[in-house]
């Protein structure tokens, strides 16, 4: 961590970096918070690697890829997956969408 006492923070500090010992990456942080939320998202991305085998890896990196480039598409096929969950569970069959 490095000090800048110009800079005004609460904390007396500018900045943080996080080295992670596994694969290298420096992470910048510029608050305590900020770099708690940085080094607990890194190591749950460990967690979630370390789960996955390589396939599962390739094919949720290709999703993601899709998904982050386009939010508005994520949250709308989650909203698709909530109402089919939902006629699921009323037992309402599902009906193909027709486009005049």
């Amino acid at each position: 961590m490095t000090t800048d006492p110009t800079t005004g923070t609460a904390s007396g500090w500018d900045q943080a970096v996080f080295r992670c010992g596994r694969c290298g990456a420096e992470l910048t942080a510029t608050t305590e918070d900020n770099y708690r939320r940085v080094v607990g998202v890194h190591t749950d991305a460990h967690a979630l690697w370390d789960r996955l085998n390589p396939i599962e890896r390739e094919g949720l990196a290709s999703i993601l890829r899709v998904i982050l480039a386009a939010p508005d598409l994520g949250t709308e096929f989650l909203a698709l997956m909530d109402r089919a969950n939902q006629a699921d569970t009323r037992g309402t069959p599902h009906t193909q969408e027709t486009h005049r």
